[in-house]
């Protein structure tokens, strides 16, 4: 399975791709489920948010457009989720719920809420940047990449595991930088 960006992965979910719409998946309902345990959504509704969240999504798949300068996908996406998540909050209480509580419990998540779901999603872009650095780095490179910077294994010992020299050390880890970088950058739609 070749790796897509995220905007190339919105697209292919656009065109209804099976494995798109699987990786869509995988990769966004672990933040769903975090979303909703800030929201205070028991496990039941939690899974009930991820089918409801989705679901939203591939009813307006087909006509969704992504546009960069209107916003990030990602806060698109936690809108929905917020959004499904009162929906949830209101069918619990048998549709008896006022506006004004469902507001006072929004208001009652704290900040680091949104904080944790920014670093959740910033560590799902990082391990797929990781993922795409495999396809486009040789062994030899991702190996000194990762004793050095990863393990934090000096140079010179690097460089005699891999039999390289210590300079080709330094090399590696900035190249592979660049590239996480470059990566990370299509990815973070």
């Amino acid at each position: 399975m070749a790796f897509t960006t995220k905007g190339s992965l919105l697209a292919a979910v656009k065109m209804g791709d099976e494995i798109s719409w699987q990786q869509f998946y995988d990769m966004y309902k672990p933040l769903i489920l975090l979303k909703g345990g800030d929201l205070r959504l028991n496990q039941t509704e939690k899974e009930e948010l991820v089918q409801l969240v989705m679901l939203s999504f591939f009813n307006t798949s087909q006509t969704f457009c992504y546009d960069k300068s209107k916003g990030r996908f990602r806060d698109y996406l936690k809108r929905i989720i917020h959004n499904k998540a009162c929906d949830l909050m209101r069918k619990r209480h048998d549709d008896t719920v006022s506006a004004d509580e469902l507001e006072n419990v929004l208001a009652a998540i704290p900040q680091e809420s949104d904080d944790r779901w920014e670093k959740e999603y910033q560590e799902t872009v990082l391990t797929q940047a990781f993922e795409e650095l495999k396809l486009r780095c040789d062994v030899t490179t991702l190996q000194s990449y990762d004793l050095f910077v990863r393990q934090n294994l000096p140079a010179k010992e690097v460089a005699a595991m891999l039999d390289i020299k210590a300079n080709a050390v330094y090399q590696h880890k900035s190249r592979v930088e660049e590239m996480l970088r470059q990566i990370v950058k299509e990815l973070d739609v």
